[in-house]
Order: C-alpha cells, then structure tokens, then sequence
C-alpha cells in the first residue's frame, strides 16, 4: 500500500508539471492562467483515471476468457 501511495503521489507531481506548462503557455495573462489551472488539472485526473479504469476492466476481461 505505501508503494501505491508514493506512486500516485508522483504522478499527482508530474500531472501538475504537465498541466502548469500547458495552461501557462496558451494563456498570456498569469491571472488567467491561475484561474484556469485547477479545473484543467481536474479535466486531467479525470480522463487520466478514465483511461486507468478503462484499461484495467479491459484486462480483467481478457484474463477471464483465458
């Protein structure tokens, strides 16, 4: 479980590197850029998880028909 914890903590850290630069870049203006951020970072662990959750239902499908 610690392992989990410290995995998901580095991605959390990575998500919000890849975010900031995204929103820092289409936006020219710092205050909108701020107001913008933790909504695109929601967006973004949002769909991050859907593709997880995705993927893992998909895999335990395919290991039952084996």
């Amino acid at each position: 479980m610690n392992d989990l914890l410290v995995h998901l903590g580095l991605f959390v850290l990575i998500s919000v590197a890849i975010v900031a630069l995204g929103v820092f870049f289409t936006y020219s203006e710092d205050d909108e850029a701020f107001k913008r951020f933790p909504g695109r970072l929601g967006v973004f662990l949002l769909g991050c998880a859907a593709v997880a959750a995705v993927m893992t239902l998909i895999g335990y499908t395919t290991a039952s028909l084996g």
